[in-house]
């Protein structure tokens, strides 16, 4: 299949429709798409519709009225296209056909001949194509090289017959002349004087006038417009400037040794930075972003945020690919007008630039977002003598260095972008992560979602109050974290997001979390706290550890705090759990078994580890109502926690008579409906 930038569009005109098939078989070119046209009408709207390549026509009595629609509309194509006759054997045809100043002429009776001639001049015109995209490719190289080297701070000058014809501005900074006017027409003489290696510069000068240059860089002693001299080292090769055989010179100074800590602080520099904006440059970026997030103080938060140009490749496209760093470069003065050397300012890839920002509230994020975006939408560009406008697209992805790495925190960021594109631009995204877990690695995406909520406060605190049938002032508050993403309305409970939280090492993170809500809300100093924990929180020493300087600073109330374990998740642990009860007992703290069924075998937990509280799982409808297995199972369950004096928590009934049926079995704690903090 023919590229689709060789592909050449062929209008056939006749009053006979076959033609085209006919033409289309004998040429046998997949690089050509034949259309048809017999009015001049259909030749005008064809015309108006697609670039005309080559057009052909039938010249015979029927077709004269179409000749010059046709001619017309091939001249108005850029450039214009040409003309292939067909003619019949009379005289009159061939004659209308050199009139009409076809290009090519074959007999309509001869396809072959025809073909030949569609095929030739379809291949001209490939030919004169490629050749004009390979010039303007080069131009755009040169253009390119142009710019580089303007923007270079390696000193280079252009000499011809060893004057200079050209230098750069770093060149030009080095020797001391403020414009190259000034410097233009110099030798190379008045600028170098001896060579510290012994090199004879006027041998050298004859030597680069017939195109020789050293193989070696040669150590010289340069002079400044000043005066002033520096000790130097001069490259030399052959090169071309403006279409003319010339010689490139790279002129580095030679540092001291007592400039050594300077050299190295440049050298460092020059690592760290983006050779075109001056901004730091992606290894950088991610470098101090490392740090950051693993110093970053507690209450505070890391944000970064991506700014990309809108319609990048066809901004290209209207300036040209060459004027690709002038884009860059302005992009650059317009981001630096928002903001400053604290957020790191970056160019993290082509057109995509970065800041990194510690907030205590994303409110901060989203408002310098918003002057990001403002500060870009409508601005103009002036690039060539073409003023394009632009907008930008801010991903925003927020987290603490506890939670995500530097690499997450950009990809987080990079999805963000992606989707402001997607929407259209001129606008920010903040990353969320996806809300369906069962595509491709669950546990991965759990892990995510998890931090994300965790770092974005997405959590939400609930207390279940727990009440007494026999005594009003008892009350029991359950407290649990419910996961709900800004901007849905799914409420995630701790029974669907809890096991992913213990495999993906979060449920630690969860737990504290909760206690550190609980305590910042404020603490009721009349109920009880029953606080669930996970397994990995009991054996963890840093987590037990600061759970217990909770409690004795008080921020915990020991003597009313209940630790809630979930009968499932301890069922091979009993001497970790132990060792932790053993520590809080002491202390005040109480214990329930959560999470119990009806069926559940309890009695050798009931043995071995020393329980306050059991609370039951599920729904109680069918044992209190006509199924006797369940009745049964709930009889049991009371008659074994009793023998262990402990309290039975029942989950929230439906009437009155449940509870009167949960009182014959001596259970008196049920759970009502929850109280939202």
């Amino acid at each position: 299949m023919a590229d689709r930038q060789d592909r050449l569009t062929v209008l056939t005109v006749d009053d006979d429709p076959g033609i085209v098939g006919e033409l289309e078989s004998a040429v046998d070119d997949a690089g050509l798409l034949f259309q048809f046209a017999d009015t001049p009408n259909a030749i005008t709207r064809t015309s108006e519709e697609a670039s005309i390549d080559i057009g052909i026509v039938h010249v015979h009595g029927g077709s004269q009225a179409l000749i010059e629609p046709l001619a017309r509309a091939l001249r108005a194509q850029k450039p214009p296209a040409p003309l292939i006759a067909l003619v019949d054997m009379e005289p009159e045809s061939a004659a209308a056909a050199a009139q009409c100043a076809a290009e090519g002429i074959a007999r309509s009776d001869d396809p072959r001949n025809a073909a030949r001639l569609i095929r030739e001049r379809a291949d001209q015109i490939r030919t004169a194509r490629s050749q004009a995209r390979e010039l303007h490719q080069v131009s755009d190289i040169q253009e390119r090289y142009n710019l580089l080297l303007e923007s270079s701070r390696e000193a280079i000058a252009y000499l011809h017959e060893g004057l200079h014809v050209y230098a750069n501005p770093s060149y030009l900074e080095q020797f001391g002349y403020p414009e190259f006017e000034e410097l233009e027409g110099f030798s190379i003489l008045d600028l170098l004087t001896n060579a510290h290696d012994g090199t004879d510069l006027k041998s050298l000068l004859k030597s680069l006038a017939r195109g020789d240059v050293p193989d070696a860089p040669i150590d010289v002693q340069a002079i400044r417009a000043d005066g002033s001299e520096f000790r130097a080292r001069a490259e030399f090769s052959p090169s071309r400037y403006e279409g003319e055989d010339c010689i490139q010179i790279m002129v580095r100074e030679k540092v001291a040794a007592g400039d050594s800590e300077e050299l190295q602080q440049e050298l460092e520099k020059l690592r760290s930075r983006d050779m075109l904006t001056g901004l730091l440059n992606r290894q950088e970026f991610i470098r101090l972003l490392q740090d950051d997030m693993a110093d970053v103080d507690e209450g505070h938060n890391t944000a970064v945020l991506l700014v990309s140009l809108d319609e990048y490749a066809a901004l290209q496209r209207k300036v040209g690919a060459a004027a690709s760093d002038q884009i860059i470069l302005q992009m650059a003065e317009l981001f630096g007008e928002v903001v400053d050397d604290e957020l790191l300012p970056t160019r993290l890839t082509d057109n995509v630039m970065a800041v990194r920002q510690q907030v205590e509230d994303r409110g901060e994020v989203v408002a310098l977002a918003t002057r990001l975006v403002e500060h870009f939408s409508g601005k103009i560009l002036e690039i060539g003598g073409k003023s394009p406008t632009i907008t930008v697209s801010v991903g925003i992805a927020l987290g603490a260095g506890q939670m995500f790495s530097a690499d997450e925190l950009l990809a987080q960021a990079q999805t963000a972008l992606q989707e402001a594109e997607r929407t259209g631009g001129n606008c920010y995204v903040r990353y969320r992560p996806s809300a369906d877990t069962g595509d491709g690695d669950e546990l991965e995406q759990w892990s995510e979602r998890l931090r994300h909520a965790l770092n974005n406060k997405e959590f939400r605190l609930v207390q279940l109050p727990i009440t007494s049938m026999e005594d009003d002032a008892f009350q029991i508050r359950e407290c649990e974290c419910r996961l709900r993403t800004e901007g849905s309305d799914e409420v995630i409970l701790p029974s669907t997001y809890r096991p992913a939280a213990v495999k993906a090492g979060l449920a630690t993170d969860v737990d504290r979390h909760l206690i550190e809500r609980l305590i910042a809300d404020g603490i009721d100093e009349e109920s009880h706290l029953l606080i669930p924990l996970s397994l990995p929180s009991l054996t963890e020493d840093d987590f037990v550890d600061w759970l217990q300087e909770r409690i004795e600073d008080e921020s915990l109330p020991g003597q009313r705090l209940i630790v809630g374990v979930h009968e499932a998740e301890i069922q091979e642990s009993l001497r970790e759990v132990q060792r932790f009860a053993n520590r809080f007992a002491a202390r005040g703290v109480r214990f329930a078994l959560l999470g119990v069924t009806l069926d559940a075998k309890v009695d050798l937990l009931l043995k071995n580890l020393s329980f306050d509280f059991l609370k039951i799982e599920g729904n109680l409808s069918s044992a209190l109502g006509r199924d006797d297995v369940a009745k049964a199972a709930l009889e049991s369950l009371a008659r074994e926690a009793k023998s262990h004096a402990i309290e039975v928590i029942a989950p929230k009934v439906e009437n009155t008579a449940d509870l009167a049926a949960l009182w014959q079995y001596g259970i008196t704690l049920v759970q009502d409906d929850f109280v939202r903090d």
